[in-house]
This record gives C-alpha cells, structure tokens and sequence, in this order.
C-alpha cells in the first residue's frame, strides 16, 4: 500500500495513504477557500500539494496552517471532504466512528497516531532550521 511521506534532509515524516492526504486538501478547498484552490492558501495549496515547499516559503506556510487548523477546529466532522474531484464519495470510516468527534481537526491522524497539523509543524520548522525544502513522496 502506497503511504505519503514527508523529506526534509534526511528526515522523514509519515503522513498516510494517498487519499487521507488529499481528503485534508479537498476539505480546505471546498471549506476554507470556497471551492477556489489555492487562493486562500498558496503555499500550502498550490507550491506544498505539488510536493515542494522551499524552505523560504516555510514561515508563510506555517501562517497558513494556524489559520487552516483553526478553521478545521470551527468545522463540524460531517464537512470534511473526501475528494475534491468526487463530492459524493465518503471517508471510509465505519457508521458512528465520528460520534466522539467535535470538530473536522480532531479527524487528522497519521498512522502513528500524530496529528497531522503537528506533523506538518515539525516538517515546516525543521525546513526553516535545516534550510531545506519539504518534498512530499508516495512511498510503499
């Protein structure tokens, strides 16, 4: 099974399969930018979902995720966004998995069991300090 893994050096950072990942970008498109990728969020939606973020860009990136994160923390479970390309699919998370959920944020793991926004911090933090880009790579 192919797991999205983020580089930076010689770091890497699990993230999970292809389709969690997108589901976290189909969900801020749909949700935080009003169905216009990238125009909220250009470095996370446009340069980091195409797999690169400069290390330059990393600071801005980290702006974007607060006020990402924060959105997701105002957003109801039931509004996350499966595909962005297929508004009909569902998470394939069992009836009832979401009854103890509060908010969209607390759906993000890894499967590591880290949440994906702290995931995220570390690999942008670590860009800044090691001066190196965050790439993204599908990884079996």
């Amino acid at each position: 099974m192919l797991r999205i893994f983020l580089w930076v050096d010689t770091k890497r950072y699990e993230v999970g399969s292809p389709s969690f990942f997108h589901c976290f970008f189909s969900t801020i498109a749909y949700r935080l930018e009003n169905d216009a990728w990238g125009s909220v969020y250009p470095r996370i939606m446009l340069d980091f979902y195409k797999g690169r973020l400069r290390y330059t860009d990393a600071p801005e990136a980290l702006s974007e995720l607060d006020a990402i994160q924060l959105g997701f923390e105002m957003m109801p479970p039931e509004d996350i966004i499966w595909d962005y390309d297929d508004l009909d699919r569902q998470p394939p998370w069992a009836e009832g998995a979401l009854e103890n959920t509060s908010c969209a944020a607390e759906c993000f793991f890894t499967p590591t069991e880290e949440h994906l926004f702290a995931v995220l911090r570390q690999a942008f933090n670590r860009s800044i300090e090691v001066r190196h880009d965050v790439r993204i790579r599908r990884m079996a």
